[in-house]
């Protein structure tokens, strides 16, 4: 696959430690590879395999087919909502801006806040059956853990305008209804949205606004989650896509399947795919350790692009689909 341009998503982020984010207002770029990944890993389709087969996978490359339908690549490597995208009814638009924000949120955590695996609440819930009180339907959508092992909370929006103090103060009350993981209190709780704010221009290129207010609701629960756990269920949707497909190879240190009707390729290191099978045969205790030790040892600091921190591998090839010149012909400023 040809080398592909970087993507530039500013984003504005409030109330985060300064040591942690040293600039409230910068730019992100990444590889349209990142966002692939971020689709896929964010998906709330559950991976009980004995329960559900491999429906789920339709769900997570479903996901990932939302990029080349419907954002494109303005000049300077903004994220736009193509002609398509624009004329889609609310229902629609909303359920495009609700995965957006979610695969926003992955590709913030990991570039920012050095977070390796996240993945969706009511994946994990419904993969080890855990009840919430339902006295409360408010519950923050996604957590995960950064490379030095502490935990974050995350709740994501999307939307099609500006974002307003309104929908702000939803993501302060939700990103804050989970005070604990496995009775740790994470690193941060925080919100993040995705949206297509309104330049001078009338131009409007995806951004992020991510906040983190240090209060927590006082319903707020305690997620009970195991590391060994966390990690099974994490890598089980990549399980899926491998095992699913007719057309896999060895490529390096990883074990990589072909979705060619898709553009896309998933892999994952074969070190690790090999631990991941003896946890589905029951060798589930220290899987965890296990895991993060081998990708500490094979996952190299400035990762080559379609590589990533969790030591899976998704290289796309949207790059026609994505710089067609269906979107606008207002171009955009550099700043907004």
């Amino acid at each position: 696959m040809a080398v592909q341009q970087n993507l530039n998503v500013w984003y504005r982020a409030k109330r985060f430690p300064s040591k942690v984010v040293a600039r409230e207002t910068d730019c992100m770029t990444f590889p349209i590879d990142d966002l692939a990944h971020a689709l896929f890993v964010t998906g709330r389709a559950p991976a009980d395999r004995a329960a559900h087969g491999a429906t789920s996978l339709y769900e997570w490359l479903h996901r990932v087919a939302l990029a080349p339908a419907y954002l494109r690549i303005a000049p300077g490597g903004r994220l736009m909502r193509s002609d398509l995208a624009r004329e889609l009814d609310r229902s629609e638009k909303v359920a495009l801006s609700y995965t957006l924000g979610q695969a926003m949120t992955g590709i913030f955590s990991e570039r920012v806040l050095s977070v390796r695996f996240l993945m969706h609440v009511d994946r994990y819930a419904s993969r080890y059956k855990l009840a919430f009180d339902q006295s409360s339907k408010r519950r923050a959508d996604l957590f995960g853990q950064r490379l030095d092992g502490g935990w974050v909370v995350a709740e994501s929006k999307g939307r099609s305008g500006t974002v307003d103090w309104k929908l702000e103060q939803t993501m302060i009350a939700q990103k804050g209804t989970i005070k604990s993981i496995g009775g740790v209190k994470p690193d941060f709780t925080f919100g993040c949205a995705a949206h297509f704010p309104k330049l001078n221009d009338n131009s409007e290129p995806l951004a992020i606004l991510a906040i983190d207010p240090p209060d927590f609701e006082p319903e707020a629960i305690d997620l009970r989650v195991t590391p060994d756990r966390f990690i099974q269920c994490y890598y089980e949707p990549f399980l899926i896509a491998l095992e699913e497909v007719s057309h896999r190879e060895v490529r390096g240190d990883f074990i990589v399947a072909h979705y060619d009707s898709l553009g896309l390729q998933i892999g994952l290191l074969r070190s690790v795919l090999e631990r991941m099978e003896r946890a589905r045969d029951g060798f589930t205790s220290g899987l965890h350790h296990d895991v993060t030790t081998l990708l500490n040892e094979q996952v190299p600091a400035e990762r080559p692009a379609g590589q990533f921190l969790d030591g899976t591998l998704v290289k796309s090839n949207w790059d026609a689909s994505m710089n067609q010149d269906d979107w606008s012909e207002v171009y955009y400023v550099e700043k907004f």
